[in-house]
């Protein structure tokens, strides 16, 4: 059996902002769904079709983030609620 090469999480500064402004209870949420996007096998669906940038939902906050699998990283470009989402989302 081969098990698949875990990758490693990293935050832009402005995600790392966003995470650590978030309330005790949600961020431990989404801390554990950072440790399973370290997970090789994990599927995640694209924020929008044919760009490498990815979202995955935790109730109501969302995690956006970019994968280089050459490296095996994932990169957290957003932390949030779905209302901050939608801003972030509409300005790119």
């Amino acid at each position: 059996m081969t098990t698949k090469m875990a990758y490693r999480i990293f935050f832009e500064a402005e995600a790392e902002t966003q995470f650590h402004s978030l309330e005790g209870g949600v961020r431990e949420k989404i801390s554990k769904k950072l440790e399973q996007l370290q997970r090789g096998d994990m599927q995640s669906r694209h924020l929008k079709h044919g760009i490498p940038v990815f979202v995955e939902e935790v109730g109501q906050y969302r995690i956006v983030f970019k994968t280089r699998d050459d490296l095996k990283q994932k990169r957290v470009v957003f932390v949030g609620d779905h209302k901050h989402y939608e801003k972030w989302y509409r300005g790119r």
